[in-house]
């Protein structure tokens, strides 16, 4: 069974679900929350994390709690957390299921995402991005050919220019200087995520498309190369 600890500082999750529909569907545009479908994810298979531990996730200097977030209407996720995570996550899984809705703007979303600098019983904190090397993200993704995105937020997500994002290619390294705000074809303005920016949460996403889209979404590893 999926399950989810509840995570602390419900506050900042809340940001992040105000945030999330303009960062993963206002593309407003065709084939916006695509992109490379090459890079949606592996198809079914073992979904042990090896990053995951009862909700908390770690790899190298990032440490923090895991939640779901969407917008009310924009999806369907399990687990929910959007007032705490239920049902918990336990072990090894890590994962999200649902449905996207579909919209005529590509607002529909779901996000799967975590604190970076949150030791156990701590308010999230901040994490600034080095001047070199990138995030390598491997998931396991139904249906594959549906390409999702890697968020970086700070800690105002409700601001686009606070939160980052870049196309998925799964078990590959993306560079910090990938990111960009609307990342998105036709998103503007595009942004780069420069050295030294403070970041708080990262997230996968599954955008928006025109019609619903059913999803199962699990992270098994996560990489910080410096």
């Amino acid at each position: 069974m999926r399950m989810l600890r509840r995570c602390r500082a419900m506050s900042i999750v809340s940001l992040l679900l105000l945030a999330a529909c303009d960062s993963g569907g206002s593309s407003g545009a065709p084939g916006a929350a695509g992109g490379d479908t090459s890079a949606g994810g592996l198809d079914g298979g073992d979904t042990a994390s090896k990053v995951a531990a009862d909700g908390t996730i770690t790899s190298g200097p990032w440490l923090g709690s895991g939640f779901t977030a969407t917008d009310p209407g924009a999806a369907t996720i399990t687990p929910e957390c959007s007032a705490g995570c239920m049902p918990p996550f336990v072990g090894t899984d890590f994962c999200m299921t649902g449905k996207v809705t579909g919209r005529p703007d590509y607002t529909g979303f779901a996000m799967l995402g975590w604190n970076v600098n949150q030791p156990a019983g701590a308010d999230p904190g901040t994490w600034p991005v080095p001047d070199t090397g990138g995030i390598t993200v491997t998931v396991t993704n139904m249906p594959s050919t549906v390409a999702l995105r890697v968020q970086l937020q700070g800690t105002n997500p409700h601001d686009g220019a606070d939160r980052w994002c870049a196309p998925l290619t799964n078990g590959k390294l993306i560079p910090w200087t990938s990111f960009k705000t609307n990342c998105w074809q036709g998103g503007t303005p595009q942004n780069a995520l420069t050295p030294g920016t403070m970041i708080q949460q990262g997230a996968v996403m599954v955008p928006g498309l025109l019609t619903d889209l059913a999803f199962d979404v699990c992270l098994l590893d996560l990489q910080i190369t410096p």
